[in-house]
């Protein structure tokens, strides 16, 4: 699995850096087809100053690509929300996958 960081130099600590890389390594376990994962953070001037702290991570599964998108005043905020979420949406893909099917599609006339 690829695990990508793209940060404001000096801005994002390195603890804030290993803790993402582990949570996501945490989500590769629950689900083994996570390919690569983005991580950006970054200011923008664009919001408000007391919420200006973006957090964007891309999380690809084969065949699906999931984004999450958070703002706060701070990193450690946008980050923690923005895992959260990836989180729930890894567990709701393990679990419908294990799911059977509601309806089952044959090409095969009997």
């Amino acid at each position: 699995m690829i695990i990508e960081f793209h940060t404001p130099y000096g801005k994002v600590s390195e603890d804030l850096i290993n803790s993402i890389r582990k949570e996501i390594l945490d989500l590769s376990h629950i689900n083994k087809e996570i390919s690569r994962a983005e991580v950006l953070c970054k200011e923008s001037e664009a919001i408000t100053p007391g919420e200006n702290k973006v957090c964007e991570m891309i999380l690809t599964v084969y065949g699906d690509d999931h984004f999450i998108h958070t703002r706060s005043d701070s990193f450690d905020k946008s980050v923690k929300e923005a895992l959260k979420e990836l989180k729930k949406i890894v567990k709701k893909q393990v679990k419908d996958r294990k799911e059977i099917p509601d309806t089952v599609t044959s090409t095969v006339k009997v």
